[in-house]
């Protein structure tokens, strides 16, 4: 039985024709999936961008209130932590209660840059010097503006805002009001997103009031998430852009 070729070339016709649709609408519905993915990551990182502003525009306006009290400047002025160890404890206790922080640390340094106190770890201040690693604190010395930061410092990398302490035009010190992630991660995880935060590991020598857990050590960064979790998927990442990776049903941004 002879096969019309014209019925033939159809049939080939039709299953090219049938192939090469059927690859257009599957990458169609590719870069469908993909350009929703993107647009949804961009909606979670504009997210962040506020939280990280809200948080540094908090702690900010706390040191730069803080900053105000003649009790500070005094202290300052006659190297007499006494005078005011008493306010600033009175002072967190109000923020605190305020609701706004869960907690905030709060931190006076000497006009040379030494700490003169960290009011949650009185015990141990010995005015160890912060130059060489508070950036932020050598640009509010030489501004004499207050400023807020993401920074790491002895006791972690955290959200801080730095107030110039000064009394007629001279320069006395700083005050900091610090806190930690604790509030953007909650936030997060009422959207039933894991917000992991985490610290390039070159500068795990400069935290060295903090003993991480040996699970918060990776190959290339330190977790300083407080709640310790399988974080083995992070392992071998590098996060050095805003794109994303698609990694089993997750995506990690």
């Amino acid at each position: 039985m002879t096969i019309n070729k014209n019925f033939v070339f159809l049939i080939l016709f039709v299953a090219i024709s049938s192939f090469f649709l059927f690859w257009a609408f599957n990458n169609y519905m590719i870069y469908e999936q993909k350009s929703s993915n993107e647009d949804t990551m961009d909606v979670y990182l504009n997210d962040l961008a506020k939280e990280i502003k809200k948080n540094k525009e908090l702690v900010l306006t706390s040191a730069v209130l803080i900053s105000k009290n003649d009790d500070i400047k005094r202290c300052l002025k006659t190297n007499n932590k006494q005078d005011c160890i008493k306010y600033l404890q009175k002072s967190k206790r109000s923020l605190v209660s305020t609701s706004l922080f869960k907690d905030i640390k709060i931190h006076l340094h000497r006009k040379d840059l030494k700490s003169f106190f960290r009011l949650w770890d009185l015990k141990n201040s010995k005015n160890d010097s912060l130059k060489d690693f508070r950036y932020c604190l050598k640009i509010v010395k030489n501004e004499k503006k207050a400023k807020s930061c993401i920074e790491i410092g002895r006791f972690s990398m955290l959200i801080r805002g730095v107030s110039p302490v000064v009394d007629n035009g001279e320069y006395l010190g700083s005050i900091e009001a610090i806190i930690d992630f604790s509030s953007i991660i909650e936030h997060f995880k009422e959207k039933d997103i894991k917000l992991y935060v985490l610290m390039n590991k070159d500068y795990l020598s400069i935290p060295t009031k903090v003993k991480f857990k040996k699970e918060q050590i990776l190959n290339n960064y330190v977790i300083l998430n407080n709640k310790i979790e399988n974080f083995s998927f992070l392992d071998n990442k590098r996060f050095e852009h805003t794109g994303y990776i698609k990694k089993s049903n997750y995506y990690l941004l």
